[in-house]
């Protein structure tokens, strides 16, 4: 393998973990203000399930799981 396609093969993995982790931030800046509740609104309150997943009460009463 050259020189020259040695360089290209670099770049070309850099230009994709660079494009990989662009996608990734802005995939979660996009997401950063999904709401939990149906309703839109926060939840009053949150417990811990026995198998390690988190009961989110909303202010309409609906318990969701997330």
């Amino acid at each position: 393998m050259e020189r020259r396609q040695k360089r290209l093969v670099y770049l070309t993995l850099t230009a994709v973990a660079i494009a990989l982790f662009a996608a990734g931030a802005l995939y979660g800046y996009m997401g950063r203000n999904t709401p939990i509740c149906p309703n839109g609104k926060p939840p009053v309150a949150q417990q811990d399930d026995e198998m390690g997943q988190v009961l989110y009460l909303c202010t309409n009463g609906v318990t969701v799981t997330n």
